[in-house]
């Protein structure tokens, strides 16, 4: 008698049904394997790494010991139909309960969603179950059904039924898992104090799982886990060639700045290496900190035998930059620079065993990804969100412009995480900023505990040679009164504004506006008066770079920008970049003059190195500007802080004694004091983390406080989805923008069928879409019940 784990797929009903002893075989063939390729990077004792092997083992073993309930059975043999008559995750948990492994317990309930619980809502939970059922259960059990467990939706009669049911039948659950796959082995362990750890087994699960299923369904053979092909000393002797070329290619290599920058490189190439595996790099603009931070954790990766690198970015077309950078230097012959520099943008989780293909898995040697994925991934407990987790172990990671990856609340509980990333699995982190926020060191913006002094990249005599050129490189100016969009418009063009500049090489404007309705608003009010809505993309003296663009046409507006930064035909007639926050950290970009929308300080510095980057000039000039909100421009509600605190520190930003590392964790420790729900939410994110609240962290963190989904902007994949037709993950990617869930219902799009529950939209259906400067915006942007 043999016994079933999954039906066929929709898309293969001739499929055979997958045999439980077969699943279970490939989820411990597999998982195994990987857990032991994660251990071999745990650095505490050998007796610890025993017990949570034995535990994962079992886990593999059990995690679908429910489903040889005969009645579930019967369902997947065809003798039945309908829903799942019994939640199949409540006999792991029980076998669990007898040997008193509740990490165990906790790994077998958290495999399916709602995933990994909170120990003080079970807690309560189980409590109030013994009182109103009567029935013998541990203070941690988490026996019952996984779903309707907080005190406001529990069901304690069905919860009775579930845990009544199981004991009843699980003699029969243990001797079918015995006769299809031996037996488990058997451990007492308590939940781990390390949640991160806990997430990681779970990832490991989860992985395994999943791609068990996912082979199944695709009709191919389950291979084991391989590490990836990582050929970290090649990559490093491939960067050096790289960057000899373009010593060489330089049409001015004896430049202060570019000797500056070669100095740096081959301090990170050659020196020793920091015995802390924690590092800094307060470098400021235009010393090529990309391949120069690179060069180190290559070093790094060799030293360690790194299991991969992280570059981690909080803007996507900083993560483009970075993925072409990288594609040229590291890549080696013969190799798919594809797969082995991979970038992730955004969001999409797949909660579907059909779609999970089109997730990023973070499996390649080089992952380039968001602040928002990367963190929120730390901070997740949702399964289908953890299971690339298990990838970050043993990397070497590089937090790139770190000061804009997170908001100041969640710096405390982030860094209690980088911590254990570091010591207990042997990652090494470098944070780069040219404004830097050192938090590490400050007890007001993480637990007096958590400090720790960090050794900078940035070599004390660079570090002078650099300021003195920053001086000289970019005046502070502002408007004091707010603008309306007409007066802001004319201020743009105004002689006032451009005549110092109109004469010089490279006369350009970079304006960037706190949110998408408004830079939208301005750059189509500019381009009207300076009648350039008809010119091609090359033509345009108006460019348009914001989120409301899908990354491919971001793309196509970027290399416009960079192509206009060369040699080109836009030397001497002026033009416009009208942006969001997306370009002012870490891109390679330089105009003469700015305007920048009153934000924060951090933001405010950052957007200076992009005026004037790399000194062609005798200096440039930044304005601070604020608005009106009034025709079409509007607030940003998340700046109204930042905002006033910049006004606050104006005279020490336009010092020439400005430190701008001191200066910027002034401002965020200034955020903290002045807003106590930012300082609360600080700690109590940290308390959860420590307490095992795993679902409180995973709701309240929230790098990007919003609720978006993905809207495709391309009619022909729109297609491809509703029928069903494989899509890769990069061209789901590469087509779509995010948008605020309250929007698209405002809007009315429409959920595309076999995507609704991964909330996947269509654009096409009802609104135009302008590939080459305004995005989703033309229809919106004079419409009051529409505009984003």
């Amino acid at each position: 008698m043999y016994y079933l784990a999954h039906t066929p797929p929709r898309a293969k009903p001739e499929l055979e049904a997958h045999r439980y002893t077969d699943h279970i075989e490939e989820v411990l063939g597999y998982g195994l394997d990987l857990f032991d390729y994660l251990l071999s990077f745990y650095t505490l004792v050998d007796s610890e790494k025993l017990e949570l092997r034995i535990t994962f083992k079992a886990a593999l073993m059990l995690h679908d010991m429910g489903k040889l309930d005969e009645s579930i059975q019967r369902i997947f043999r065809g003798v039945d139909s309908g829903r799942l008559p019994v939640d199949h995750i409540d006999a792991g948990v029980a076998v669990a309960d007898e040997m008193k492994n509740e990490l165990l317990a906790w790994l077998i309930r958290g495999h399916h969603a709602p995933g990994l619980p909170s120990k003080k809502t079970e807690k309560y939970f189980i409590k109030q179950l013994r009182k109103k059922s009567h029935l013998t259960l541990s203070p941690y059990s988490l026996r019952g059904r996984r779903h309707h467990r907080d005190k406001l939706t529990a069901d304690f009669d069905k919860h009775k039924e579930a845990i009544i049911t199981t004991n009843e039948r699980i003699e029969v659950y243990k001797q079918r898992q015995i006769e299809s796959c031996g037996q488990w082995p058997q451990l007492s362990l308590q939940l781990l104090s390390s949640s991160l750890t806990s997430r990681l087994m779970l990832s490991c699960l989860v992985d395994a799982d999943h791609s068990s299923a996912a082979c199944y369904s695709q009709d191919i053979l389950m291979t084991r886990f391989k590490p990836a092909k990582t050929c970290w000393t090649q990559r490093l002797l491939a960067l050096d060639r790289y960057i000899l070329s373009i010593v060489d290619s330089s049409s001015d290599p004896q430049s202060d700045r570019n000797l500056m920058r070669g100095e740096f490189y081959r301090h990170c190439f050659d020196t020793d290496l920091f015995e802390s595996r924690l590092v800094a790099c307060s470098a400021p603009v235009g010393l090529g900190k990309t391949t120069s931070v690179m060069a180190y954790l290559l070093r790094c990766a060799i030293k360690d035998n790194s299991s991969r690198i992280f570059v981690i970015a909080p803007f996507s077309n900083i993560i483009d930059q970075t993925v072409k950078v990288l594609r040229k230097a590291i890549v080696l012959n013969n190799e798919d620079a594809t797969s082995v520099v991979v970038a992730h943008h955004h969001k999409a989780e797949f909660s579907d065993k059909d779609m999970r293909k089109y997730a990023a898995s973070w499996q390649a040697p080089i992952v380039v990804t968001t602040a928002v994925q990367f963190f929120e991934t730390l901070a997740a407990s949702n399964p289908s969100k953890l299971r690339k987790l298990h990838n970050v172990v043993g990397s070497a990671i590089f937090i790139d412009e770190s000061h804009a990856c997170l908001p100041a609340e969640l710096l405390n509980v982030s860094w209690y995480w980088m911590r254990q990333l570091v010591d207990i699995w042997r990652c090494n982190i470098v944070f780069s900023s040219g404004s830097m926020v050192k938090f590490w060191k400050d007890d007001y913006l993480v637990s007096e505990e958590g400090m720790r002094t960090l050794p900078d990249l940035l070599p004390e005599s660079l570090r002078i040679k650099t300021q003195q050129f920053e001086r000289q490189r970019v005046i502070f100016d502002r408007i004091r009164n707010p603008l309306k969009r007409d007066d802001l418009v004319e201020r743009i063009q105004s002689d006032e504004t451009w005549g110092e500049f109109i004469d010089q090489d490279k006369p350009s404007c970079l304006v960037i506006l706190n949110t998408v309705q408004s830079a939208a608003v301005i750059a189509d009010t500019l381009a009207k008066s300076l009648d350039d809505k008809k010119n091609k993309l090359s033509n345009k003296v108006v460019l348009h770079l914001s989120t409301v663009l899908a990354p491919k046409d971001r793309d196509r507006m970027l290399e416009e920008i960079i192509h206009r930064q060369g040699d080109s035909d836009w030397n001497h007639r002026p033009w416009y970049l009208i942006a969001t926050s997306c370009v002012e950290a870490g891109v390679d970009l330089d105009f003469a003059i700015g305007f920048r929308e009153t934000c924060s300080v951090t933001s405010f510095l950052q957007v200076s190195g992009r005026i004037n980057r790399h000194g062609i000039r005798s200096f440039g000039r930044l304005f601070d500007f604020s608005i009106f909100s009034e025709d079409g421009l509007n607030h940003h509600p998340g700046f109204i802080e930042s905002s006033d605190i910049l006004n606050n520190l104006w005279s020490e930003i336009v010092s020439d004694e400005v430190d701008s590392s001191e200066l910027c964790s002034k401002a965020i420790r200034k955020e903290l004091s002045r807003f106590p729900e930012k300082r609360n939410k600080s700690e109590l994110l940290l308390s959860e983390e420590q307490k095992q609240g795993f679902q409180e962290v995973s709701t309240t963190y929230r790098v990007i406080d919003s609720d978006t989904a993905t809207v495709i902007i391309d009619a022909k994949l729109v297609e491809k989805l509703e029928h069903g037709f494989p899509v890769n993950w990069q061209d789901l990617q590469n087509n779509s923008v995010q948008l605020w869930m309250q929007k698209i219902a405002k809007l009315n799009l429409r959920p595309i069928v076999n995507c609704s529950q991964d909330n996947i939209f269509s654009w096409t259906d009802a609104y135009e879409y302008d590939p080459s400067f305004l995005g989703i915006m033309p229809d919106l942007i004079n419409s009051k019940s529409g505009i984003i």
